[in-house]
Protein backbone atom coordinates (compact mmCIF):
# COMPACT_ATOMS: atom_id res chain seq x y z
CA UNK A 1 0.00 0.00 0.00
CA UNK A 2 2.90 2.36 0.70
CA UNK A 3 3.93 2.30 -2.95
CA UNK A 4 0.55 3.84 -3.74
CA UNK A 5 1.01 6.51 -1.09
CA UNK A 6 4.55 7.08 -2.31
CA UNK A 7 3.19 8.04 -5.71
CA UNK A 8 1.13 10.75 -4.06
CA UNK A 9 4.40 11.08 -2.18
CA UNK A 10 5.05 13.73 0.31
CA UNK A 11 3.19 16.32 -1.71
CA UNK A 12 -0.21 17.55 -1.04
CA UNK A 13 -0.88 20.15 -3.59
CA UNK A 14 -2.38 23.40 -2.76
CA UNK A 15 -5.09 23.83 -5.19
CA UNK A 16 -7.56 25.82 -7.14
CA UNK A 17 -5.81 26.24 -10.47
CA UNK A 18 -8.57 26.99 -12.99
CA UNK A 19 -11.32 25.82 -10.69
CA UNK A 20 -10.56 22.91 -8.38
CA UNK A 21 -7.36 21.33 -9.50
CA UNK A 22 -5.53 19.28 -6.90
CA UNK A 23 -2.17 17.80 -7.69
CA UNK A 24 -2.24 14.16 -6.77
CA UNK A 25 -0.27 13.65 -9.99
CA UNK A 26 -3.26 15.16 -11.74
CA UNK A 27 -2.00 18.73 -12.17
CA UNK A 28 1.44 19.52 -13.50
CA UNK A 29 1.79 22.72 -11.49
CA UNK A 30 1.38 22.68 -7.74
CA UNK A 31 2.62 24.26 -4.59
CA UNK A 32 4.69 21.76 -2.67
CA UNK A 33 4.10 21.68 1.05
CA UNK A 34 6.75 20.31 3.43
CA UNK A 35 5.39 17.19 5.12
CA UNK A 36 5.10 16.57 8.85
CA UNK A 37 7.36 13.91 10.32
CA UNK A 38 5.11 10.90 9.79
CA UNK A 39 2.38 12.21 7.51
CA UNK A 40 2.61 12.96 3.82
CA UNK A 41 0.17 15.85 4.15
CA UNK A 42 0.83 19.52 4.66
CA UNK A 43 -1.56 21.91 6.35
CA UNK A 44 -1.37 24.87 3.95
CA UNK A 45 -3.95 23.38 1.62
CA UNK A 46 -6.49 23.45 4.46
CA UNK A 47 -5.88 27.09 5.31
CA UNK A 48 -8.83 28.41 3.31
CA UNK A 49 -12.20 27.21 2.09
CA UNK A 50 -11.36 27.15 -1.61
CA UNK A 51 -8.19 25.08 -1.50
CA UNK A 52 -9.57 22.73 1.15
CA UNK A 53 -12.68 22.11 -0.95
CA UNK A 54 -10.51 21.50 -4.00
CA UNK A 55 -9.05 18.41 -2.33
CA UNK A 56 -12.39 16.62 -2.50
CA UNK A 57 -13.58 18.06 -5.82
CA UNK A 58 -10.20 17.06 -7.24
CA UNK A 59 -10.83 13.52 -6.07
CA UNK A 60 -14.14 13.39 -7.94
CA UNK A 61 -12.50 14.76 -11.08
CA UNK A 62 -9.76 12.16 -10.88
CA UNK A 63 -12.25 9.31 -10.45
CA UNK A 64 -13.86 10.35 -13.71
CA UNK A 65 -10.66 10.96 -15.70
CA UNK A 66 -9.18 8.65 -18.30
CA UNK A 67 -8.07 5.18 -17.18
CA UNK A 68 -9.76 5.44 -13.82
CA UNK A 69 -12.43 3.63 -11.82
CA UNK A 70 -15.63 5.49 -12.70
CA UNK A 71 -16.24 5.08 -16.42
CA UNK A 72 -14.51 4.24 -19.66
CA UNK A 73 -12.23 1.43 -20.70
CA UNK A 74 -10.57 0.86 -17.29
CA UNK A 75 -13.60 1.28 -15.08
CA UNK A 76 -15.13 -0.97 -12.47
CA UNK A 77 -18.32 -1.01 -14.53
CA UNK A 78 -16.59 -2.12 -17.72
CA UNK A 79 -14.22 -4.72 -16.29
CA UNK A 80 -16.76 -6.32 -13.98
CA UNK A 81 -19.37 -6.36 -16.77
CA UNK A 82 -16.95 -8.38 -18.89
CA UNK A 83 -16.00 -10.57 -15.93
CA UNK A 84 -19.70 -11.37 -15.48
CA UNK A 85 -22.08 -11.97 -18.38
CA UNK A 86 -22.92 -8.47 -19.63
CA UNK A 87 -20.20 -7.43 -22.08
CA UNK A 88 -18.07 -9.22 -24.66
CA UNK A 89 -14.42 -8.23 -24.91
CA UNK A 90 -12.98 -7.62 -28.38
CA UNK A 91 -9.66 -6.10 -27.31
CA UNK A 92 -6.36 -7.96 -27.23
CA UNK A 93 -5.04 -6.15 -24.13
CA UNK A 94 -3.84 -8.33 -21.29
CA UNK A 95 -6.04 -6.83 -18.58
CA UNK A 96 -9.13 -6.83 -20.77
CA UNK A 97 -8.59 -10.45 -21.75
CA UNK A 98 -7.90 -11.62 -18.21
CA UNK A 99 -11.01 -9.99 -16.78
CA UNK A 100 -13.18 -11.35 -19.59
CA UNK A 101 -11.90 -14.91 -19.19
CA UNK A 102 -11.88 -14.76 -15.38
CA UNK A 103 -8.18 -15.56 -15.54
CA UNK A 104 -6.55 -12.76 -13.54
CA UNK A 105 -2.90 -12.81 -12.61
CA UNK A 106 -1.32 -11.73 -9.33
CA UNK A 107 1.49 -10.13 -11.29
CA UNK A 108 0.96 -7.26 -11.86
CA UNK A 109 -2.45 -7.72 -10.24
CA UNK A 110 -5.53 -5.58 -10.72
CA UNK A 111 -5.02 -1.86 -10.78
CA UNK A 112 -8.14 -0.92 -8.79
CA UNK A 113 -6.23 -1.50 -5.56
CA UNK A 114 -3.91 1.40 -6.20
CA UNK A 115 -6.69 3.84 -6.98
CA UNK A 116 -8.72 2.75 -3.98
CA UNK A 117 -6.00 3.42 -1.45
CA UNK A 118 -5.04 6.68 -3.09
CA UNK A 119 -8.64 7.88 -2.65
CA UNK A 120 -8.79 6.60 0.92
CA UNK A 121 -5.57 8.47 1.61
CA UNK A 122 -7.04 11.69 0.20
CA UNK A 123 -10.17 11.22 2.30
CA UNK A 124 -8.09 10.65 5.43
CA UNK A 125 -5.92 13.67 4.66
CA UNK A 126 -9.04 15.77 4.36
CA UNK A 127 -10.38 14.56 7.71
CA UNK A 128 -7.06 15.30 9.40
CA UNK A 129 -6.46 18.62 7.68
CA UNK A 130 -9.96 19.92 8.27
CA UNK A 131 -9.90 18.88 11.92
CA UNK A 132 -6.62 20.72 12.50
CA UNK A 133 -7.60 23.84 10.58
CA UNK A 134 -8.57 26.92 12.57
CA UNK A 135 -9.38 29.07 9.54
CA UNK A 136 -12.10 27.16 7.67
CA UNK A 137 -15.70 28.28 7.96
CA UNK A 138 -17.61 25.88 10.24
CA UNK A 139 -20.12 25.02 7.51
CA UNK A 140 -17.33 24.22 5.04
CA UNK A 141 -15.50 22.16 7.63
CA UNK A 142 -18.63 20.13 8.33
CA UNK A 143 -19.36 19.55 4.64
CA UNK A 144 -15.82 18.41 3.89
CA UNK A 145 -15.79 16.07 6.87
CA UNK A 146 -19.04 14.58 5.60
CA UNK A 147 -17.72 14.16 2.06
CA UNK A 148 -14.47 12.60 3.26
CA UNK A 149 -16.33 10.13 5.47
CA UNK A 150 -18.68 9.32 2.60
CA UNK A 151 -15.87 8.77 0.12
CA UNK A 152 -13.87 6.58 2.48
CA UNK A 153 -16.97 4.41 2.94
CA UNK A 154 -17.74 4.41 -0.80
CA UNK A 155 -14.24 3.27 -1.74
CA UNK A 156 -14.01 0.73 1.08
CA UNK A 157 -17.30 -0.76 -0.11
CA UNK A 158 -15.88 -1.48 -3.55
CA UNK A 159 -12.53 -2.59 -2.19
CA UNK A 160 -14.01 -5.13 0.23
CA UNK A 161 -16.39 -6.51 -2.41
CA UNK A 162 -13.65 -6.91 -5.00
CA UNK A 163 -10.75 -8.07 -2.81
CA UNK A 164 -12.31 -9.55 0.33
CA UNK A 165 -10.34 -8.73 3.46
CA UNK A 166 -8.54 -5.41 3.13
CA UNK A 167 -6.46 -3.18 5.42
CA UNK A 168 -8.45 -0.60 7.36
CA UNK A 169 -6.67 2.68 6.70
CA UNK A 170 -7.79 5.61 8.84
CA UNK A 171 -4.63 7.73 8.95
CA UNK A 172 -2.14 9.40 6.64
CA UNK A 173 0.79 8.19 8.75
CA UNK A 174 2.75 6.07 6.31
CA UNK A 175 4.70 4.43 9.14
CA UNK A 176 1.44 2.97 10.37
CA UNK A 177 -0.04 2.27 6.97
CA UNK A 178 3.03 0.37 5.84
CA UNK A 179 2.52 -2.21 8.58
CA UNK A 180 -1.21 -2.80 8.28
CA UNK A 181 -2.57 -6.30 7.88
CA UNK A 182 -5.80 -7.17 6.10
CA UNK A 183 -8.85 -6.92 8.36
CA UNK A 184 -11.87 -9.22 8.25
CA UNK A 185 -14.68 -8.02 6.02
CA UNK A 186 -17.01 -7.66 9.01
CA UNK A 187 -14.67 -5.07 10.52
CA UNK A 188 -14.43 -3.19 7.23
CA UNK A 189 -18.20 -3.10 6.94
CA UNK A 190 -18.44 -1.83 10.51
CA UNK A 191 -16.28 1.15 9.55
CA UNK A 192 -18.28 1.67 6.35
CA UNK A 193 -21.54 1.89 8.29
CA UNK A 194 -20.01 4.19 10.91
CA UNK A 195 -18.63 6.49 8.22
CA UNK A 196 -21.92 6.64 6.33
CA UNK A 197 -23.98 7.32 9.45
CA UNK A 198 -21.61 10.13 10.38
CA UNK A 199 -21.60 11.45 6.81
CA UNK A 200 -25.38 11.51 6.84
CA UNK A 201 -25.30 13.71 9.95
CA UNK A 202 -22.67 16.05 8.53
CA UNK A 203 -23.73 16.48 4.90
CA UNK A 204 -26.32 18.99 3.80
CA UNK A 205 -29.53 18.06 2.04
CA UNK A 206 -28.66 20.59 -0.66
CA UNK A 207 -25.94 20.11 -3.24
CA UNK A 208 -22.92 22.39 -2.96
CA UNK A 209 -20.66 23.73 -5.71
CA UNK A 210 -16.89 24.23 -5.65
CA UNK A 211 -17.39 27.59 -3.95
CA UNK A 212 -19.59 26.03 -1.26
CA UNK A 213 -22.73 27.67 -2.56
CA UNK A 214 -26.02 25.82 -3.04
CA UNK A 215 -26.35 24.56 -6.61
CA UNK A 216 -28.48 22.37 -8.84
CA UNK A 217 -25.37 20.47 -9.94
CA UNK A 218 -25.32 17.00 -8.35
CA UNK A 219 -21.59 16.44 -8.57
CA UNK A 220 -20.68 16.63 -4.89
CA UNK A 221 -22.21 14.05 -2.53
CA UNK A 222 -24.99 15.26 -0.25
CA UNK A 223 -27.01 13.66 2.54
CA UNK A 224 -29.07 11.67 0.06
CA UNK A 225 -25.91 10.09 -1.35
CA UNK A 226 -24.96 8.87 2.12
CA UNK A 227 -28.50 7.54 2.60
CA UNK A 228 -28.35 5.71 -0.75
CA UNK A 229 -25.08 4.02 0.12
CA UNK A 230 -26.38 3.09 3.57
CA UNK A 231 -29.38 1.37 1.98
CA UNK A 232 -27.07 -0.61 -0.31
CA UNK A 233 -24.64 -1.53 2.46
CA UNK A 234 -27.43 -2.70 4.76
CA UNK A 235 -28.76 -4.82 1.88
CA UNK A 236 -25.36 -6.46 1.43
CA UNK A 237 -25.20 -7.04 5.19
CA UNK A 238 -28.66 -8.63 5.05
CA UNK A 239 -29.93 -6.06 7.50
CA UNK A 240 -33.28 -5.99 5.74
CA UNK A 241 -35.05 -3.65 8.13
CA UNK A 242 -32.45 -0.88 7.91
CA UNK A 243 -32.07 -1.33 4.15
CA UNK A 244 -35.81 -0.77 3.82
CA UNK A 245 -35.77 2.25 6.12
CA UNK A 246 -32.95 4.02 4.27
CA UNK A 247 -34.42 3.31 0.84
CA UNK A 248 -37.85 4.48 2.01
CA UNK A 249 -36.34 7.77 3.13
CA UNK A 250 -35.05 8.42 -0.38
CA UNK A 251 -38.13 7.16 -2.20
CA UNK A 252 -40.23 9.51 -0.07
CA UNK A 253 -37.97 12.47 -0.80
CA UNK A 254 -39.77 14.78 -3.23
CA UNK A 255 -36.44 15.93 -4.70
CA UNK A 256 -36.03 12.60 -6.51
CA UNK A 257 -38.28 10.71 -8.90
CA UNK A 258 -38.23 7.96 -11.50
CA UNK A 259 -38.02 9.48 -14.97
CA UNK A 260 -38.80 8.30 -18.49
CA UNK A 261 -35.92 6.20 -19.79
CA UNK A 262 -34.63 8.86 -22.16
CA UNK A 263 -34.15 11.38 -19.32
CA UNK A 264 -32.56 9.20 -16.64
CA UNK A 265 -28.92 9.84 -17.51
CA UNK A 266 -29.14 13.52 -18.34
CA UNK A 267 -27.06 15.83 -16.19
CA UNK A 268 -28.75 16.71 -12.90
CA UNK A 269 -31.75 14.53 -13.70
CA UNK A 270 -34.38 14.13 -11.01
CA UNK A 271 -33.51 10.43 -10.76
CA UNK A 272 -29.85 11.14 -10.08
CA UNK A 273 -28.65 11.12 -6.49
CA UNK A 274 -24.98 11.61 -7.32
CA UNK A 275 -23.26 12.10 -10.67
CA UNK A 276 -19.78 12.95 -11.93
CA UNK A 277 -19.13 15.69 -14.45
CA UNK A 278 -16.45 15.05 -17.04
CA UNK A 279 -13.03 16.41 -16.16
CA UNK A 280 -11.66 15.75 -19.65
CA UNK A 281 -12.39 18.38 -22.30
CA UNK A 282 -11.92 15.80 -25.06
CA UNK A 283 -14.81 13.68 -23.79
CA UNK A 284 -17.23 16.36 -22.72
CA UNK A 285 -19.90 13.98 -21.48
CA UNK A 286 -19.15 10.40 -20.39
CA UNK A 287 -16.51 7.96 -21.49
CA UNK A 288 -19.07 5.16 -21.22
CA UNK A 289 -21.11 6.99 -23.83
CA UNK A 290 -18.08 7.44 -26.06
CA UNK A 291 -16.55 3.97 -25.78
CA UNK A 292 -19.68 1.81 -25.56
CA UNK A 293 -21.38 3.37 -28.59
CA UNK A 294 -20.17 1.29 -31.52
CA UNK A 295 -19.37 3.21 -34.68
CA UNK A 296 -17.07 0.58 -36.18
CA UNK A 297 -16.62 -3.14 -35.70
CA UNK A 298 -15.50 -3.61 -32.08
CA UNK A 299 -11.79 -4.19 -31.60
CA UNK A 300 -8.97 -1.71 -31.17
CA UNK A 301 -11.02 1.48 -30.82
CA UNK A 302 -14.20 0.12 -29.26
CA UNK A 303 -13.59 -2.85 -27.02
CA UNK A 304 -17.01 -4.13 -26.03
CA UNK A 305 -20.36 -5.32 -27.27
CA UNK A 306 -23.34 -6.60 -25.32
CA UNK A 307 -23.49 -10.33 -24.73
CA UNK A 308 -26.41 -12.40 -25.96
CA UNK A 309 -26.92 -13.46 -22.35
CA UNK A 310 -27.82 -9.91 -21.40
CA UNK A 311 -29.59 -9.05 -24.66
CA UNK A 312 -31.84 -12.09 -24.36
CA UNK A 313 -32.60 -11.39 -20.70
CA UNK A 314 -34.97 -8.55 -21.64
CA UNK A 315 -38.63 -9.49 -21.79
CA UNK A 316 -40.67 -8.88 -24.91
CA UNK A 317 -41.85 -5.30 -24.85
CA UNK A 318 -39.26 -4.08 -22.36
CA UNK A 319 -38.63 -0.44 -23.31
CA UNK A 320 -35.10 -0.69 -21.94
CA UNK A 321 -34.22 -3.07 -24.78
CA UNK A 322 -35.00 -0.39 -27.32
CA UNK A 323 -34.16 2.66 -25.21
CA UNK A 324 -30.92 1.57 -23.56
CA UNK A 325 -29.55 -0.88 -26.15
CA UNK A 326 -28.09 0.14 -29.49
CA UNK A 327 -26.91 -1.92 -32.44
CA UNK A 328 -24.20 -1.69 -35.09
CA UNK A 329 -24.59 -3.65 -38.31
CA UNK A 330 -21.45 -4.63 -40.22
CA UNK A 331 -23.48 -6.13 -43.04
CA UNK A 332 -22.84 -9.65 -41.84
CA UNK A 333 -22.96 -9.28 -38.06
CA UNK A 334 -25.10 -7.24 -35.70
CA UNK A 335 -23.35 -6.07 -32.55
CA UNK A 336 -25.55 -4.85 -29.71
CA UNK A 337 -24.15 -2.37 -27.21
CA UNK A 338 -25.05 -0.58 -24.00
CA UNK A 339 -26.60 2.78 -24.90
CA UNK A 340 -27.70 4.38 -21.67
CA UNK A 341 -25.65 7.46 -22.55
CA UNK A 342 -26.62 8.99 -25.89
CA UNK A 343 -24.13 11.83 -26.24
CA UNK A 344 -21.23 9.86 -27.65
CA UNK A 345 -19.34 12.42 -29.71
CA UNK A 346 -16.21 14.36 -28.84
CA UNK A 347 -16.53 18.05 -28.01
CA UNK A 348 -20.30 18.04 -28.10
CA UNK A 349 -22.52 20.01 -25.76
CA UNK A 350 -22.62 18.66 -22.24
CA UNK A 351 -26.03 17.05 -21.78
CA UNK A 352 -25.13 14.01 -19.67
CA UNK A 353 -23.21 13.36 -16.47
CA UNK A 354 -21.91 9.99 -15.41
CA UNK A 355 -24.29 8.29 -12.98
CA UNK A 356 -23.03 6.98 -9.65
CA UNK A 357 -26.20 6.63 -7.56
CA UNK A 358 -29.83 6.80 -8.72
CA UNK A 359 -33.30 6.31 -7.36
CA UNK A 360 -34.22 3.17 -9.33
CA UNK A 361 -31.68 1.19 -7.33
CA UNK A 362 -33.43 2.28 -4.14
CA UNK A 363 -36.75 0.82 -5.32
CA UNK A 364 -34.98 -2.47 -6.04
CA UNK A 365 -33.20 -2.40 -2.69
CA UNK A 366 -36.48 -1.85 -0.89
CA UNK A 367 -38.21 -4.53 -2.95
CA UNK A 368 -35.56 -7.08 -1.97
CA UNK A 369 -35.49 -6.02 1.67
CA UNK A 370 -39.26 -6.24 1.90
CA UNK A 371 -39.35 -9.63 0.17
CA UNK A 372 -36.81 -10.94 2.64
CA UNK A 373 -39.16 -9.81 5.40
CA UNK A 374 -42.13 -11.54 3.69
CA UNK A 375 -43.83 -8.24 2.93
CA UNK A 376 -46.26 -8.23 0.02
CA UNK A 377 -45.35 -4.60 -0.67
CA UNK A 378 -42.13 -5.86 -2.27
CA UNK A 379 -44.12 -6.30 -5.47
CA UNK A 380 -45.23 -2.67 -5.38
CA UNK A 381 -41.59 -1.54 -5.64
CA UNK A 382 -40.77 -4.16 -8.27
CA UNK A 383 -43.73 -3.01 -10.35
CA UNK A 384 -42.67 0.65 -10.17
CA UNK A 385 -39.53 -0.30 -12.10
CA UNK A 386 -41.43 -2.58 -14.47
CA UNK A 387 -44.06 0.06 -15.15
CA UNK A 388 -41.37 2.57 -16.07
CA UNK A 389 -40.08 0.03 -18.61
CA UNK A 390 -43.60 -0.36 -20.09
CA UNK A 391 -43.94 -3.89 -18.74
CA UNK A 392 -46.99 -5.41 -17.11
CA UNK A 393 -46.97 -5.88 -13.36
CA UNK A 394 -45.28 -9.04 -12.13
CA UNK A 395 -47.78 -11.92 -12.25
CA UNK A 396 -45.59 -14.89 -11.41
CA UNK A 397 -45.47 -17.04 -8.27
CA UNK A 398 -45.54 -15.03 -5.05
CA UNK A 399 -43.50 -17.27 -2.76
CA UNK A 400 -40.38 -15.60 -1.37
CA UNK A 401 -37.86 -17.37 -3.60
CA UNK A 402 -39.80 -16.59 -6.77
CA UNK A 403 -40.19 -12.92 -5.88
CA UNK A 404 -36.51 -12.62 -5.00
CA UNK A 405 -35.60 -14.24 -8.32
CA UNK A 406 -37.83 -11.73 -10.12
CA UNK A 407 -36.13 -8.85 -8.31
CA UNK A 408 -32.68 -10.11 -9.27
CA UNK A 409 -33.81 -10.35 -12.88
CA UNK A 410 -35.06 -6.78 -12.71
CA UNK A 411 -31.72 -5.66 -11.31
CA UNK A 412 -29.99 -7.38 -14.24
CA UNK A 413 -31.93 -5.49 -16.92
CA UNK A 414 -32.14 -2.19 -15.03
CA UNK A 415 -28.60 -1.73 -13.68
CA UNK A 416 -26.53 -3.40 -16.41
CA UNK A 417 -23.01 -2.05 -16.95
CA UNK A 418 -23.36 0.29 -13.96
CA UNK A 419 -20.59 -0.01 -11.36
CA UNK A 420 -20.37 -3.82 -11.38
CA UNK A 421 -23.87 -4.37 -9.99
CA UNK A 422 -24.37 -7.63 -11.87
CA UNK A 423 -21.11 -9.16 -10.61
CA UNK A 424 -21.77 -8.11 -7.03
CA UNK A 425 -25.39 -9.30 -7.14
CA UNK A 426 -24.38 -12.73 -8.38
CA UNK A 427 -21.67 -12.93 -5.75
CA UNK A 428 -23.69 -11.76 -2.74
CA UNK A 429 -26.65 -14.02 -3.58
CA UNK A 430 -24.43 -17.08 -3.98
CA UNK A 431 -25.19 -17.47 -7.68
CA UNK A 432 -21.83 -16.49 -9.17
CA UNK A 433 -19.96 -19.79 -8.87
CA UNK A 434 -22.83 -21.85 -10.26
CA UNK A 435 -23.34 -19.53 -13.24
CA UNK A 436 -19.68 -19.30 -14.18
CA UNK A 437 -18.42 -22.86 -13.53
CA UNK A 438 -18.53 -26.05 -15.54
CA UNK A 439 -18.08 -26.98 -19.17
CA UNK A 440 -21.26 -25.12 -20.12
CA UNK A 441 -20.78 -22.23 -17.68
CA UNK A 442 -20.28 -18.63 -18.70
CA UNK A 443 -16.51 -18.66 -18.21
CA UNK A 444 -15.98 -21.71 -20.40
CA UNK A 445 -18.05 -20.08 -23.12
CA UNK A 446 -15.79 -17.04 -22.89
CA UNK A 447 -12.71 -19.22 -23.36
CA UNK A 448 -11.58 -19.31 -19.73
CA UNK A 449 -11.37 -21.75 -16.85
CA UNK A 450 -13.43 -20.85 -13.79
CA UNK A 451 -12.09 -21.43 -10.30
CA UNK A 452 -14.10 -20.69 -7.17
CA UNK A 453 -11.27 -18.37 -6.08
CA UNK A 454 -12.07 -16.13 -9.06
CA UNK A 455 -14.89 -14.51 -7.09
CA UNK A 456 -12.30 -12.12 -5.62
CA UNK A 457 -9.42 -10.32 -7.29
CA UNK A 458 -5.68 -10.69 -6.66
CA UNK A 459 -3.66 -8.09 -4.80
CA UNK A 460 -0.81 -6.48 -6.77
CA UNK A 461 2.51 -8.15 -5.98
CA UNK A 462 4.11 -4.72 -5.70
CA UNK A 463 2.00 -4.02 -2.62
CA UNK A 464 2.85 -7.34 -1.00
CA UNK A 465 6.54 -6.65 -1.64
CA UNK A 466 6.33 -3.30 0.15
CA UNK A 467 4.25 -4.59 3.06
CA UNK A 468 5.05 -8.24 3.88
CA UNK A 469 2.09 -8.30 6.27
CA UNK A 470 -0.24 -8.28 3.30
CA UNK A 471 -1.22 -11.78 2.20
CA UNK A 472 -2.39 -12.79 -1.26
CA UNK A 473 -5.88 -14.10 -1.91
CA UNK A 474 -6.31 -17.84 -2.36
CA UNK A 475 -5.61 -19.10 -5.84
CA UNK A 476 -3.03 -16.44 -6.68
CA UNK A 477 0.70 -16.91 -6.08
CA UNK A 478 2.57 -16.17 -3.96
CA UNK A 479 0.74 -16.99 -0.77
Amino acid sequence: MLSIISNINRKMAAAAVAGSCIAFQACKKAVEVPPPTNSLVGSTVFANDKTATAVMTGLYNTMHSAANIADGTWSIGKFMATAADELNNHFIGVAATQFYRNDLSSNPGTYFWGHFFKYIYISNSTLEGVEQSTTLKPAVKQQLQGEARFMRAFINFYAVNLYGNIPIVTTTDYKINNRLERSPQAEVYKLIVEDLLEAKKLLREEYMDANNLVTTEKIRPNRAAATAMLARVYLYLQDWRNAELQATELIGNASYELLPLNRVFLKNSAEAIWQLASSNPIYTNTMDGYFYTLRTTPGISFHNSMTNWLFNAFETGDARKTGWVGSYNTGTTIYNFASKYKNSERSSAVTEYFMVLRLAEQYLIRAEARAQQDKATALDDLNEIRDRANLDDYNGPTDKNSVLKAIQHERQVELFTEWGHRWFDLKRTGALDALMSGATGITAQKGGNWNKNDTILPLPLTEIAVNPKLTQNNGYDPQ
